[in-house]
């Protein structure tokens, strides 16, 4: 009995036993643990201050290599490069293309040149042209195409920079310039200018610098003409038509047309109309009756601006008839056909 007795009271026994209720704790490796608001420790803030450092010169060395770079391109608008010494040569030589007259004023020869930043080239020739549009309709010229620079032992050269408009008004005149990307030292009197498309096999246009220039050689000549026509309107006899030739012309080119192609030129035959009769005589257009033979061969006119009717007691009504032929041409043959049936009549022309 004592001994169970000892055993159920607690407070007579005489060994340590743990409190009802309460497990043992048992606590391993407490030295390295850090509570919840402890600091971290003084070597990882000085790793993190260290990368902090290194990342701001890192972004510092960058930002700083941008700046230089962008400096370097030279693209703030209101920033230009000092220009280089400039080799000058009086041209003042023009000649006729596509309808205008250009002018080359002035060639230049730089390194470079302050207000064109378009520099393909290690250095730039600039032609300073005039252009003036003396005809009656407006003109497009697109100079990427149609300009190049001949340079001595030198395929032709395109422009790199133009500063000159693509279309011009009739009566209108326009200045600017061309730039060229050259081999260095090149001699501005050896040079040429040439208008004229390749790609549109267009008949090209020379302009030499220094030497020899015959500017007429690409001039239109105009020829006067006395030949009378009576021509017979049989859809009603004893009706016919006067057409007195006073002129033909041998252009490089015609209004609408551009330049003419390599090897050709416009053959432009004008004509003063008058109908004698008291009634209307309708012949119809031009393009319906009057033909240009060449060889056997029959061409009809590119253009007519003949009326297609006449008026009662008209006179001296205007018109022209616009063919192309080979370049030079002296004789021409001009044939009438008739209005109903087959042939013509044939006209002889000398020029």
């Amino acid at each position: 009995m004592s001994d169970l007795h000892s055993l159920a009271s607690p407070g007579e026994r005489s060994g340590s036993w743990p409190a009802p209720g309460r497990p043992p704790r048992f606590e391993t490796g407490t030295g390295n643990r850090r509570r919840p608001g402890e600091e971290k420790p003084s070597w990882q803030r000085l790793w993190l201050a260290l990368i902090l450092i290194v990342a701001l010169l890192a972004l510092g060395g960058a930002g700083l290599f941008v700046w230089g770079w962008l400096h370097s391109l030279e693209l703030s608008p209101g920033v230009a490069t000092p220009t280089s010494a400039i080799t000058r040569l009086h041209v003042a030589r023009a000649a006729p293309y596509a309808g205008l007259t250009f002018q080359v004023v002035e060639a230049q020869y730089a390194s470079a040149f302050s207000d064109d930043l378009i520099r393909p080239g290690p250095a730039q020739v600039r032609l300073r042209l005039h252009v003036v549009n003396a005809g009656s309709t407006q003109v497009s010229v697109i100079y990427y195409d149609a300009a190049r620079l001949l340079v001595p032992g030198q395929k032709p050269i395109a422009p790199s920079n133009v500063n000159l408009a693509v279309a011009l008004a009739p009566g209108k005149s326009a200045d600017g310039w061309l730039d060229f990307p050259v081999p260095r030292g090149t001699r501005l009197e050896t040079l040429k200018l040439q208008l004229g498309s390749t790609a549109l096999n267009e008949s090209l246009v020379t302009i030499p610098f220094s030497g020899p220039f015959d500017p007429a050689s690409y001039t239109g000549k105009v020829y006067p003409q006395t030949l009378t026509i009576f021509y017979t309107y049989n859809a009603q006899p004893g009706l016919y038509l006067t057409y007195h030739l006073i002129s033909v012309e041998r252009q490089f080119a015609y209004s609408g047309w551009g330049q003419v192609k390599a090897g050709q030129q416009f053959y432009v035959f004008n004509f003063r109309v008058d109908n004698p009769n008291g009634v209307a005589v309708n012949p119809g257009p031009g393009f319906d009756y009057v033909r240009l033979v060449l060889g056997g061969n029959v061409r009809a006119p590119l253009d007519s601006t003949l009326p297609t009717s006449f008026k009662p007691g008209a006179h001296q009504v205007g018109g022209r008839v616009m063919f192309s032929a080979p370049a030079g041409l002296h004789s021409l043959t001009l044939r009438f056909l008739y209005q109903y049936g087959q042939g013509g009549n044939d006209y002889s022309v000398q020029l």
